[in-house]
């Protein structure tokens, strides 16, 4: 819109890769769950195949 950028919009819309917001929220989750009591084991992140017999 004509507009230089501001110091504001560019702290609040940094590009941030995929796989370091994928790091935090690894750590979160682990966290709230042993908070809950909940027995949690982290394994690769990816595509599986299920097969039904």
């Amino acid at each position: 819109m004509g507009h230089k950028p501001s110091a504001i919009a560019e702290k609040h819309y940094i590009q941030r890769e995929l796989d370091l917001l994928h790091l935090w929220h690894v750590k979160i989750e682990t966290w709230i769950l042993e908070q809950a009591g909940i027995k949690f084991e982290a394994v690769q992140a990816g595509l599986r195949v299920i097969v039904n017999n």
